[in-house]
């Protein structure tokens, strides 16, 4: 079997339509469960959900070699992929940022609150559904778009995303600092301070909270 190969552009689509899915995923679960559309987004600007765009990006990277195999192979190996993944995310933004997005702590069949069991098995559904659906009718869609103006547009969408994520990167930081009493000289962090403060951000987060800095 030819090995199929995956360019640094459709990484970035890949990316991309998993974090725009993800803000989808997460609002209307939340309306689901309690009846109220809430904004949910992981990036100061745009409907993106970061940590959804990576483990897209992850699963079809790992998973992709695998979808001939069984469906509860997939299913199993999603769970672990997305489990590991968000376990670590979630010690990554405590530990780098000093704030956490999720906590499982006050249910049952939670992991150190930073999974819930039942949470988990939907990782194995949407690894199930990014390789057998998603991605082969995402290959469709981008081959049939001329090499120049997919770059083109490719190179358009990256260059405000990195600036979104820098932003966002540096804002939540500050956040975090703000909370632990950490403050900066620099004229660009005052900035980022007087216009992400902490108002806007509980408003762009409302289930961000800031965390102890770890010794």
């Amino acid at each position: 079997m030819k090995k199929e190969k995956i360019s640094l552009i459709e990484y970035i689509w890949l990316f991309i339509i998993g974090a725009i899915s993800g803000y989808i995923i997460e609002i209307s679960w939340y309306f689901l469960k309690h009846g109220v559309w809430i904004n949910k987004p992981g990036l100061l600007y745009g409907p993106f959900k970061p940590i959804y765009g990576l483990g897209f990006v992850l699963i079809v990277l790992i998973m992709k070699k695998f979808k001939e195999k069984k469906l509860w192979f997939k299913f199993t190996l999603g769970v672990i992929i997305g489990s590991v993944f968000e376990y670590i995310c979630s010690l990554f933004q405590e530990y780098v940022f000093n704030t956490s997005t999720w906590n499982y702590s006050k249910f049952n069949f939670n992991i150190g609150g930073r999974l819930y069991l039942p949470y988990c098995l939907i990782w194995g559904l949407i690894a199930v559904v990014c390789i057998d659906f998603l991605y082969p009718e995402f290959k469709k869609i981008i081959n049939k778009i001329t090499p120049k103006l997919l770059k083109t547009i490719t190179i358009m969408v990256s260059v405000l995303m990195l600036i979104n994520i820098n932003l966002t990167f540096v804002a939540v930081m500050r956040f975090g600092e703000r909370a632990n009493n950490i403050t900066r000289e620099s004229k660009v962090f005052k900035k980022i301070d007087q216009i992400y403060n902490d108002n806007y951000m509980h408003k762009r987060f409302p289930k961000m909270v800031a965390v102890e800095k770890k010794k």
